[in-house]
């Protein structure tokens, strides 16, 4: 009986959320169109965090620096130069992977690698991007290409080395242009820029120049959002850079722009100015989103040790595998946020639909070969999408019906609380099972 009803519940739960799926799929209409959350922390100091989870964090400040040390992990950390104010990469959390663009003696790295995370691994590989490795790449790959650049505008032994970082991830290419002293980009590194959707350009004037070079940069490289770094947050506009006439200006309060994959043409960029201070929700919302993130730690517990087999394991009762629950939990939760987002900003956002198919003789599981360990981890991720686009949610009406959602906030929150016990606990009484796999 108590399967019955959780089985009932589910279906509740799952005919609830039909009802307002209005928007483009990115399983059945617009795949891989993720969105990418790229992140100002002050100075020249940036994070990248994909749809699987890896974050990319490049020149880390130090106390240097004058700048309060952000709370920050990472997988890969990029410097594109050795100035000791914004190399600091012990300040970042995760034991990460380490790629200078510039060697011990000043000149520039070759730098054109890939980065990822293959599934059921722990480890994070990096590796040149060759012929010969083009198979290694999957659908979260990112790449990484390295071009020369300086820091001043001298000749010879008097010009300072930098390196610009072009990241790919996600189908959304990213320039980093931090400490850069040219006047202006030379043909062949707008060569080797080619498309940009996301330029990251630093404002502080160069060395030998009264104004900052930020606006010839960007007005060559012609990206789909001009990124503001390394300047102080209480300067006006004007101070920080000029501003082209094609140009869109807007003005946020955090730190995060999301961008996603678009085949559209670009009309005039967006000058988009961030704040280096994180969004850090507050109150009822606060406390919500805290109580989901504590459910879901735990029931990534719980399945994290369970083999492959184990979450395949057919249970004689009739009621669904293991595997159906995780990819049913992380399913709904994705499904139920990443709606609302996509009718908050449809153009960044598309509601992704991971949910399997209800009725137990009719699923097949999305990834049968995944041990637990990875399927908690897929938890992680749809749990950290929820929480890195959270910013959204800032001013929803906690007791009205969401943006394009049958649920109000509070609701939802509290139901995916319930929803992680629920079918946590489901698969825990299959432990007790006649035939419940050892290994």
């Amino acid at each position: 009986m108590r399967f019955l009803a959780s089985f009932v519940v589910a279906c509740v739960f799952a005919a609830q959320g039909l009802a307002q799926y209005n928007v483009p799929s990115i399983s059945a209409e617009v795949p891989d169109r993720h969105a990418v959350a790229i992140r100002w922390w002050g100075q020249g100091m940036v994070s990248i965090e994909t749809y699987w989870n890896l974050k990319v964090v490049i020149d880390p400040i130090s106390k240097k620096s004058g700048s309060a040390l952000p709370d920050v992990e990472a997988d890969l950390v990029l410097l594109s130069h050795e100035h000791t104010d914004q190399n600091n990469v012990d300040g970042v959390k995760r034991e990460p992977h380490l790629v200078r663009g510039i060697d011990e003696s000043g000149k520039h790295c070759h730098i054109n690698h890939r980065f990822d995370r293959v599934e059921n691994s722990l480890e994070c590989q990096w590796w040149e991007d060759t012929k010969a490795n083009v198979d290694k790449r999957t659908s979260h790959t990112i790449g990484v290409y390295a071009i020369p650049a300086w820091r001043n505008n001298a000749e010879g032994s008097a010009r300072v080395s930098a390196a610009m970082f072009k990241i790919t991830v996600d189908g959304v290419t990213i320039l980093y242009c931090g400490s850069l002293g040219q006047a202006e980009l030379t043909d062949e590194q707008l060569k080797k820029i080619h498309k940009v959707d996301v330029l990251l350009v630093s404002t502080a004037a160069a060395e030998d120049q009264l104004h900052s070079p930020a606006t010839r940069i960007s007005q060559q490289v012609k990206p789909r959002f001009i990124v503001p770094i390394d300047y102080e947050p209480k300067e006006s506009i004007g101070d920080v850079m000029g501003i082209d006439a094609m140009w869109r200006v807007e003005e946020r309060d955090h730190n995060t722009l999301a961008v996603c994959q678009s085949q559209q043409p670009v009309f005039g960029s967006k000058l988009v100015f961030l704040s280096p201070e994180p969004y850090q929700p507050t109150g009822e919302l606060a406390e919500l989103l805290t109580k989901m993130d504590a459910a879901c730690k735990a029931s990534q517990k719980v399945f994290a040790p369970l083999s492959a087999n184990q979450l395949n394991w057919q249970p004689p009762n009739g009621t669904h595998t293991p595997r159906w629950n995780v990819e049913h939990m992380l399913g709904r939760q994705l499904g139920f946020f990443s709606q609302i987002y996509a009718t908050i900003d449809p153009d960044t956002f598309a509601h992704v639909d991971l949910n399997p198919a209800q009725m137990p003789p009719d699923y097949k599981a999305a990834h049968p070969n995944w041990d637990g360990a990875e399927d908690a981890r897929q938890m992680e991720r749809a749990n950290a999408y929820v929480r890195r686009f959270a910013y959204l949610l800032e001013g929803v009406d906690l007791d009205a019906k969401a943006p394009g959602s049958f649920w109000t906030p509070r609701k939802l929150l509290e139901q995916m609380d319930r929803h992680f016990a629920e079918h946590t606990a489901n698969v825990e009484r299959k432990f007790e099972l006649e035939g419940w796999p050892k290994e």
